[in-house]
């Protein structure tokens, strides 16, 4: 005679399964806890989820080559929105590939998707409050303050004295470089060169990496833990899987010495102004100045965040832009020919003056933008919707929902460029009758949060891309290392291998 137990236990497991059954099925391709549910038709998934576990896998399988895995999504989608969803995270992320959702987010519901706690969250330790991990106020501030550094008579004024100066100690370092006929990286040096420059510009201060042989300890260390906050876009429970990998310890210290470095600026600008705060005109001694509304002064800590943010902007995305440029020129002989020839004719030996870049050289700013536009410094951008929004096309967005557009994928959709979309052709640019939308063309943001250094980028990394031409013959000697690595930014994971000789 059965038990008790015995009789319930078949009914128990029939009945375990068939809820375990109905999980499946339901959790089938989405994720337990991925936030908001938003399923809508017009919505196409990546394919390869798991179920529970939604699109981390294959987020994971794809990381090394997330951004052309964007492109290959929208080419199947046919450019319609692509969806993605992780477990345990705030939102699902919904992506887009059309001009025109762009200037939606970024300008006709600006107040609707903003940084938003996704963001902050993850990337709270590396960029504290800064004006990239900021909004409403606090935001406002940090970019009133900042517009006053980027001006067109600070832009004349860098040309003749910053950028001449460093560009001189760079080709000195170049001509060192050919006289050994070895191999180096030339991507570090375009770091070195874009650090130097903009904390002199922005802070005042000479920290000369250029002339150093060893390695930076805060450059490292910020790459670092860029490269960090990163993976934490695409990986769920982020802070656990730190710990246990020892990620955590290694981004401790890589923050520890960032910050470091934020403080002993500080530090040295305090002692240069001595008894005289208020004469300094560099971006670091405005924000030095500033009260909040209770008169109060900011403290260290958020000057540090401020430095760290600026330096992303000054220093990353410009440096990234001429190494890619120079890959690009390498890989296209003729583009780079016709570069020397607008070199010689425009300059005839001489070094760029500020109104030739601007007025007398098309060629070579149509080089640096078609560079930007295969491979934008900042290749993927995020907003996070603080409420509850119906787009045009009638797709619901639940509030926390992340919308993402590829800066990467749009600059390779034929629906933008046409049919060689993905070919480098400086001369398209040359060709417009226009310039396109900064919607079209987004690799400087738009809308309020438009790249307030655009300008200056554009200016420093034509004024180094004619030099460097005009100076030097740069042979790429590893083109098959050469790719992107997952970052905030778009950075060549193996630096850019080159030798050079000078050009007669």
């Amino acid at each position: 005679m059965e038990t008790l137990a015995e009789s319930l236990l078949l009914p128990t497991v029939a009945t375990l399964t068939a809820g375990f059954s109905a999980l499946l099925y339901y959790y089938r391709e989405d994720p337990i806890l991925g936030g908001a549910a938003i399923n809508d038709t017009k919505l196409h998934r990546i394919g390869g989820a798991y179920p529970f576990l939604g699109d981390t896998v294959k987020a994971a399988l794809v990381k090394g080559h997330i951004h052309d895995f964007v492109v290959d999504c929208f080419e199947k989608s046919h450019n319609e929105p692509v969806v993605i969803k992780f477990p345990l995270v705030d939102g699902p992320f919904v992506f887009f590939n059309d001009p025109k959702m762009v200037e939606y987010f970024l300008k006709t519901k600006f107040s609707v998707y903003d940084k938003g706690p996704f963001m902050k969250v993850r990337f709270q330790d590396t960029l504290g409050h800064g004006i990239f991990n900021a909004d409403g106020a606090r935001w406002k501030s940090q970019r009133k303050l900042a517009a006053n550094i980027f001006n067109v008579k600070n832009f004349k004024e860098y040309v003749n004295d910053t950028f001449a100066a460093e560009m001189d100690v760079f080709s000195t370092v170049l001509e060192e470089h050919a006289a050994s006929g070895l191999q180096f990286d030339l991507s570090d040096l375009f770091f070195r060169f874009t650090f130097d420059s903009f904390v002199k510009i922005a802070f005042g201060i000479d920290v000369n990496s250029m002339t150093s042989k060893e390695k930076v300890p805060f450059m490292e260390a910020f790459d670092n833990a860029q490269k960090t906050v990163a993976d934490r876009v695409i990986t769920p429970l982020w802070s656990y899987v730190e710990r246990l990998t020892g990620v955590a310890r290694t981004q401790a210290d890589d923050v520890k010495t960032i910050r470091d470095f934020g403080i002993s600026v500080i530090q040295e600008k305090r002692a240069s102004l001595g008894d005289e705060p208020s004469t300094g005109n560099d971006l670091l001694s405005l924000l030095m100045r500033t009260t909040d509304d209770e008169g109060n002064s900011p403290t260290d800590e958020m000057l540090v965040d401020y430095v760290l943010n600026f330096i992303i902007a000054g220093r990353d995305t410009t440096a990234q832009a001429l190494s890619w440029t120079f890959f690009l020129l390498h890989k296209n002989p003729a583009a780079l020919a016709a570069l020397h020839e607008e070199i010689s004719t425009v300059l005839g030996g001489r070094a760029p003056t500020y109104d030739q870049i601007k007025n007398d050289m098309p060629y070579a700013n149509a080089v640096f933008h078609e560079a930007l536009r295969l491979y934008p410094s900042v290749p993927l951008e995020l907003k996070q919707a603080n409420a509850d929004d119906t787009l045009p096309d009638g797709i619901v967005i639940p509030k926390d929902t992340i919308v993402c557009w590829s800066n990467y994928a749009m600059g390779r959709t034929e629906a933008i460029w046409g049919p060689d979309a993905k070919e480098f052709k400086p001369e398209r640019w040359v060709k417009m009758d226009k310039q396109p939308s900064p919607f079209d063309y987004p690799v400087f943001n738009a809308g309020p949060r438009v790249c307030l250094g655009k300008n200056m980028a554009e200016l420093e990394g034509v004024f180094v891309l004619v030099q460097v031409a005009r100076k030097f013959n740069i042979q790429v000697t590893k083109e098959e290392d050469v790719t992107y690595s997952l970052s905030l930014t778009l950075p060549m994971k193996n630096g850019l291998a080159v030798k050079c000789t000078e050009r007669s």
